[in-house]
């Protein structure tokens, strides 16, 4: 995808962290904005400042683990801007730091409802979609170097980063079989400076 001006840009966790870093450079480019996130405070600030800027922004409150949520956030974005070209499978928890028998049954139903269900809901709610516009698009799905190394009591967050590297690239072979113009990209970030490990 080479061409940004006035194509809409789908950011889940958008409301702060690499979200907003992504919403602010989409902004940039001239794109129309759809920011998702599951926290409406942030997720109103971070609107208010795009839209100072002079972008057009739409705000869906969303759950990614939910798929009533992920599907209406896609109806959503239809609705407003008529398509979806540039979307980022962002949001994303930390979860708990325990040795890998403490963490419990929820704290792995948090963490991979969110990271990895999170990015399943995405890719199989607007992969149809950016197919059937039959334009240049592309779907960027956040995983973390967690996703390449795994390192002590991290097991749910390492599992779920290590799911969505092996989807992206199995996403990215069955686009290409299909000679598609949907392209894939994994953003696997070390450690940056954002609130993730401070999510509850």
């Amino acid at each position: 995808m080479k061409h940004f001006k006035d194509k809409v840009a789908v950011i889940t966790g958008g409301a702060s962290g690499i979200g907003l870093a992504l919403a602010r450079r989409a902004a940039a480019a001239n794109m129309q904005l759809v920011l998702a996130d599951i926290e409406e405070g942030p997720l109103a600030t971070a609107a208010a400042e795009l839209k100072s800027t002079g972008t057009r922004v739409l705000t869906v409150k969303t759950d990614v683990s939910r798929a009533e949520d992920v599907e209406n956030l896609a109806a959503q974005t239809l609705r407003a801007f008529g398509g979806a070209h540039l979307v980022f499978n962002n949001a994303g928890v930390g979860g708990v730091r325990v040795k890998t028998w403490l963490a419990t049954a929820r704290d792995w139903e948090w963490v991979l409802g969110v990271n990895v269900w999170g990015v399943i809901h995405g890719v199989r709610v607007f992969t149809p979609i950016m197919l059937r516009q039959g334009d240049e698009c592309h779907i960027v799905n956040t995983a973390s170097a967690a996703g390449f190394v795994s390192m002590a009591s991290t097991a749910p967050y390492a599992v779920s980063k290590h799911s969505v590297v092996t989807l992206s690239e199995v996403l990215y072979h069955d686009l290409k079989a299909e000679n598609a113009k949907v392209g894939v990209s994994v953003l696997c970030p070390a450690w940056v400076g954002t609130n993730i490990w401070n999510s509850q």
